[in-house]
């Protein structure tokens, strides 16, 4: 029973972490909103984002 919890920790620790990261990190999330506007067309914004990545 308690190797299952210490499991369950891990996973819940993994995956919290995981989640901050994904979400918190700038760079990521300044590139994917990059990217979608590069698609749409709206190439001016995208160009400003990639600077601000860089």
């Amino acid at each position: 029973m308690t190797f299952i919890k210490r499991l369950l920790y891990s996973l819940v620790l993994f995956v919290g972490g995981w989640l901050f990261n994904f979400i918190f990190d700038i760079q990521f999330a300044l590139g994917v909103a990059a990217g979608w506007f590069m698609r749409e067309g709206y190439d001016n914004i995208a160009s400003m984002l990639f600077k601000m990545i860089n």
